[in-house]
């Protein structure tokens, strides 16, 4: 039987300086980088907590004669067009935690890449207001550099000292000159505190597994396969797992039970989710450092909780599908929003509340989506937002500040072209709830039929709008059979097909129109292919609309 060799520990900033000379590549049978930002920002927090990121399996291998062909980590040539793996003699290739090493690489290094699904790079920051409170669950913070209001910000915080790119942490030198240049921000003991951050992300040690380069191809898939069953890193749920074992409960099995019976929900809800329901209920907070503490609870008090979560959860998620427009899992602004909204309507249930207090939840549920609310510091937000919608539904205080300022706030929809972003998928469930029908037929569809397409055809106007033919504005749900008709068509063609459909009759169909939030402006100006005109128009509609939910 083969023995795994023994993992040695490595600096982790001098292992991804060593991605970025080429000396750490990938095999080509790896898969391209799959990562999403929160994916990153959850590694980057691990990181800055010091908890165990599990082993890195490498395979030592000389570049003329490599048992593997091989590439750069993803990301690299953009930023070192230079490198020649080549040029060394022997290289590593990472077997094992390719997706960890590039999401490193990708925060300390900022390659112009798009992480998957979206169109535009992150870049990754470290708020240290966030960081010196002692709250870096909220501290790692990214953003999409398509998102020019709020990239803006975070340059902002940077140039004010009180934020930092991850990308200037990969060297000491050009960070401590940084933190230098802004001694009159932070106190004398405030400035060890950082550095002394710095230091131990600087210091930072991670196993790495180097197999020698006359590792046969048959041993290296038997020590693959025994890295991969002993060094997975404990999740928070296996933390809690353990912790009320001890209390005889079977945490596990009442997931695996509540799974089993709701197995769409369990695709966007995690185990954690009710943990962190549960924790809410008791008034616990529930950042990562926090959450154990706030369910530590005696067995049966504790399955009573568990009851509760899960009931409350089941009931978010058929509100958010039902009420809100989300109708597919991919149009849910965001998942952690399912666990503030648990609570406020287990909340609402025990206290037998009217349509006025649903409509005061139903306005901050669009309030947290169109202001993008939870984009950072989603579990401080998530514990203030339960305090403070307590507060309001007992009528001891008004709605929260946050909600009555952004509903005075001049919304730019106009950048709005990422359909991953809370923003895009909120605007999109408000089209459902509008009842968006078919635009030739006038009838009712079922919303899983249909497709998020533009309305004036994208190939035909790219050229002259590239940067607005794809935002919000030029976008509804379109019943698939009816889109394969309108396929390329100008406006003024497929809308004159449209009203023949209706009978003639230009009333009825911008009654149709209407449930996309086409205004008879609009609709003016798609009868002249007009880009400019119709683009203002349904501007101002949406704006109207937003204006009302909120």
């Amino acid at each position: 039987m083969v023995k795994a060799p023994d993992a040695n520990p490595k600096n982790l900033l001098s292992l991804i300086g060593d991605v970025y000379s080429g000396k750490v590549v990938v095999p080509e049978f790896q898969r391209s980088f799959v990562w999403e930002r929160d994916d990153i920002e959850e590694f980057l927090t691990s990181l800055l907590h010091g908890y165990f990121m599990g082993t890195f399996l490498m395979l030592d291998t000389p570049t003329k004669t490599p048992m593997f062909p091989f590439r750069p980590v993803e990301g690299v040539e953009k930023v070192n067009p230079q490198v020649r793996p080549k040029a060394h003699g022997t290289v590593q290739l990472v077997l094992d935690g390719q997706q960890r090493i590039t999401s490193l690489f990708y925060a300390f290094y900022e390659p112009d890449i798009c992480l998957k699904g979206v169109k535009n790079p992150y870049r990754f920051y470290l708020n240290l207001d966030e960081a010196l409170n002692g709250d870096i669950d909220e501290a790692v913070i990214g953003v999409s550099k398509g998102d020019t209001r709020r990239i803006t910000n975070f340059e902002k915080l940077c140039n004010e000292y009180k934020a930092v790119r991850f990308s200037l942490l990969r060297d000491y030198s050009n960070f401590d000159d940084w933190l230098d240049e802004g001694h009159s921000v932070w106190g004398r003991e405030q400035r060890r505190q950082i550095k002394e951050l710095y230091r131990h992300l600087e210091q930072f040690m991670v196993p790495v597994v180097a197999l020698p380069e006359e590792t046969s191809k048959a041993d290296i898939v038997n020590i693959f396969e025994r890295i991969n069953r002993t060094g997975v890193s404990l999740s928070l749920f296996d933390l809690a797992v353990a912790q009320l074992y001890l209390k005889e409960i079977k945490l596990r099995d009442l997931w695996e039970s509540f799974s089993k019976k709701h197995k769409t929900i369990t695709s966007v809800v995690e185990p954690v989710f009710l943990l962190r329901v549960i924790a809410l209920l008791e008034g616990k907070e529930i950042r990562r450092r926090d959450l154990l503490d706030g369910i530590d609870l005696e067995a049966t008090a504790f399955e009573k909780r568990w009851s509760d979560a899960a009931n409350s959860i089941v009931e978010a998620h058929n509100r958010i599908i039902h009420e809100y427009g989300a109708f597919s899992q991919n149009l849910i602004p965001y998942s952690t929003l399912l666990v503030t909204l648990a609570v406020l309507l287990h909340k609402l249930k025990e206290k037998s509340a009217g349509a006025k207090d649903y409509q005061k939840v139903d306005r901050w549920y669009w309030g947290c989506v169109l202001s993008r609310r939870y984009d950072t510091s989603r579990f401080t937000k998530t514990y203030q937002d339960v305090k403070d919608l307590d507060s309001w539904l007992d009528g001891n205080a008004d709605a929260p500040q946050w909600l009555q300022q952004f509903a005075d706030q001049d919304l730019n929809l106009d950048i709005v072209d990422d359909p991953r972003s809370a923003l895009y998928r909120g605007l999109m469930g408000l089209v459902v709830c509008q009842g968006a029908k078919d635009f030739l037929t006038g009838q009712s569809v079922k919303y899983s039929e249909c497709q998020d397409d533009h309305i004036f055809p994208k190939s035909v106007y790219k050229k002259s709008y590239e940067k607005q033919v794809d935002t919000i504005l030029n976008r509804t749900l379109i019943w698939e059979p009816t889109n394969k008709t309108k396929a390329n068509k100008l406006p003024s063609q497929f809308f004159q097909d449209c009203q023949v459909k209706h009978g003639g009759d230009e009333a009825k169909l911008l009654e149709t129109l209407k449930t996309h939030f086409i205004s008879p402006n609009a609709y003016a100006a798609l009868k002249q292919d007009n880009f400019d005109g119709f683009i203002n128009e349904r501007r101002k509609t949406l704006k109207e609309v937003v204006q009302t939910v909120l």
